[in-house]
């Protein structure tokens, strides 16, 4: 989602409608969808440096900015699919698909940061665990207590992994909606950027749904089926 791109988008909402109350209406659905991406990318980074260090406090840290994201992101799709003057701009066919892209983009937005929200859940679980058992040689009592434990962790965040399903699964039916072939230029590479963001994170989902598997590859040691 990037700057320009919604810069583009409300700058043309501002200059068909001519109205300065719809263009502070427009600039207020840009700067949540900006702020949103903001604290996307932070709750990235601090993410990033979680799988580095296995520090619990960056990924609680991130979930702090994931819940900021999604609230910016809620925000701007509410201003822009319910606000009087936009939605006035929105019977003008070609402001109006921008409009419309600019609604999906939030609700993407939101999706994503909900599922972000999972996926931290369950890290921050598996890091607890990681704290326990790495860096140390792992007795064959070790290894079947980490099995154990991580039973455990995959019965407690099943309703994670299915929230994050869910979230993937509404960011995609959202995606379908918007056709970018009529979008101006610089959206259309936003939603290129959501189309790498959505292929990254379905990726990621298929992995860390196998808990042995994730809790293998933080401890640094095959656990036995």
């Amino acid at each position: 989602m990037r700057r320009l791109g919604l810069i583009a988008a409300i700058v043309i909402l501002a200059l068909l409608a001519g109205g300065g109350y719809t263009a502070l209406a427009g600039a207020a659905v840009y700067q949540d969808l900006d702020s949103g991406r903001q604290a996307l990318v932070a709750a990235q980074a601090s993410m990033r440096a979680a799988a580095g260090t296995g520090d619990p406090a960056e990924l609680q840290r991130a979930a702090v900015q994931l819940k900021a994201a999604e609230r910016h992101f809620n925000d701007a799709h509410a201003r822009s699919s319910t606000d009087p003057a936009l939605r006035l701009v929105g019977g003008v066919p070609r402001a109006g698909r921008q409009l419309a892209a600019s609604t999906h983009l939030a609700a993407i937005g939101g999706d994503m940061s909900r599922a972000g929200e999972g996926a931290d859940a369950v890290a921050i679980q598996l890091a607890d665990l990681k704290q326990k058992y790495a860096g140390r040689t792992l007795t064959a009592d070790d290894l079947q207590a980490a099995l154990q434990a991580a039973q455990a962790v995959a019965l407690t965040y099943s309703a994670s992994i299915q929230a994050i399903s869910q979230q993937l699964r509404a960011a995609h039916a959202e995606r379908a909606e918007v056709d970018t072939t009529e979008l101006v230029g610089p959206l259309t590479d936003a939603y290129d950027a959501v189309d790498r963001a959505l292929a990254e994170a379905d990726t990621s989902f298929r992995r860390y749904q196998d808990v042995r598997q994730v809790l293998s590859d933080f401890l640094g040691v095959q656990l036995p089926p």
